[in-house]
Order: C-alpha cells, then structure tokens, then sequence
C-alpha cells in the first residue's frame, strides 16, 4: 500500500486572516467558521505567524491577563514581559499572534507529520508549498483518514508462516522478550506461553501476534514475572 503523503490527508481549503484585523474581529472570525486557528498572512499571502485561540486566552479586556508576584517580577526578563503585554494587550492579529510556522512540505510522509505535532505537542500543522500555505492537517484529519482506510482483505496462510513472522516481529521489539515466549498455531490460533516482565508486555504480545496476516485468535497464556524471580524459572 502505498505511503501516505501530506497532500494525501491535508485539508486544501484554509482560512487565513491580515495582521491588521482587529482583535475582536478575529475572535468573532474563529467563531464564525468553528476554527481554533488560522494563519496570519501578508497582502501577498506570504505567512507571518499563527494566530489560535490560545492567543486570546490573556486578555485585559477579560482580566485574564498574566499576572506575577512581586519577587518574580524582579528576575524576569524585561523583554519576556514586554512580549506578554503585547499579546494581552495588542489591538490587532499581527500583535497578538505567534510569530513564525510549523510548516511541513506536500511531499512530507504521514509518519513524519504525526511525529512532529507529537514531539511538539501540537494539533494542527500547515502545509507549505512556494512559500505560502497550501493545506493544513490537524489531528482530525489524521484519524478520519485511518478511519477511512479499508481493511486489508483477509488469506488463509500455512501456521508456519504465521508463527514464522510472529517469531520475528517479536525479535525485532526492544520491549518484547523473545526467549521466554513460545508460539503455538493451529489452523490459524495463536497461543502464547511462556513469561514476560509486565502487564504491559503481555499486552503488547497479544497485540503484535493480532495483526500478524491470517491469525483468526490470540489466546495467551503468558505468566508476569513476579519482582526479583528469576527469569530461568519461566524458561519454555
């Protein structure tokens, strides 16, 4: 199956917004059209930053703005606070937005783009192509595309086969211990014997052996290692 792309997954049609739009016209603009975000772009629509909700949560107008004890105020950094009066206090979206953008490009794999809005905890990255915004790919994005993917369809394979590769998926996992665990198939049930060190593990194994092709059940009979017993006493 061939590898996702961004172009595959991102949403193409994006709202974007002028830095010089009013505050209170952009919180009734991501009102409006039940967005959480939207770019801020240039007359040549050219992005500048991302403006989000995020960006309105400090505001005097609410008197929610960030507020510090006296003794931190003392050690903070002038331009830091300079920074956080502007964005609770500026007039328009170019005050109040994020500068710069996490873009990824067209071609950029799925997997990388997922990787990104993890490491940087993130719910939405824009899709750069030229030098202006071609797309967006939030969270929800990613996970209707899963939802829409078919399932491959179903072979009958030799039991094997079937332990062949569960044997293998095993080896190559760092949290899978492979030499305490026996695998068992019959006419395409899979049974799991042997010792792991936790929950999780025996957890995991059930999953692995799950999606290997033409498994029909996993039944596992996999014991947890109590803490400090030794593993040979598990040994299969």
């Amino acid at each position: 199956m061939a590898t996702l792309k961004a172009r595959d997954v991102m949403t193409r049609k994006v709202l974007t917004i002028g830095p010089d739009v009013p505050v209170r016209k952009l919180a009734e603009f991501l009102i409006d059209h039940r967005i959480s975000a939207a770019p801020v772009v240039d007359a040549a629509g050219v992005p500048l930053g991302v403006v989000s909700e995020g960006d309105l949560l400090r505001r005097v107008e609410l008197g929610t703005e960030k507020k510090k004890a006296w003794w931190l105020a003392i050690l903070a950094d002038p331009d830091d606070d300079a920074r956080g009066f502007v964005k609770s206090h500026g007039l328009v979206a170019g005050d109040v937005m994020t500068r710069g953008m996490i873009g990824v490009d067209p071609d950029a794999e799925i997997a990388s783009v997922a990787n990104l809005m993890e490491e940087k905890r993130i719910k939405r990255v824009f899709v750069l192509e030229q030098g202006k915004v071609a797309g967006v790919i939030t969270r929800s994005d990613i996970v209707k595309t899963f939802a829409r993917r078919p399932d491959a369809p179903a072979r009958q394979r030799a039991d094997s086969d079937i332990r062949a590769d569960i044997e293998k998926e095993i080896r190559v996992q760092p949290w899978a211990p492979s030499a305490f665990v026996s695998v068992i198939v019959s006419d395409g049930a899979v049974e799991l014997v042997g010792a792991v060190a936790s929950d999780a593990q025996r957890e995991g194994l059930t999953v692995l052996a799950q999606r290997v092709e033409g498994v029909r059940a996993v039944k596992d009979h996999l014991v947890v290692r109590k803490a400090g017993a030794a593993w040979a006493a598990y040994a299969v």
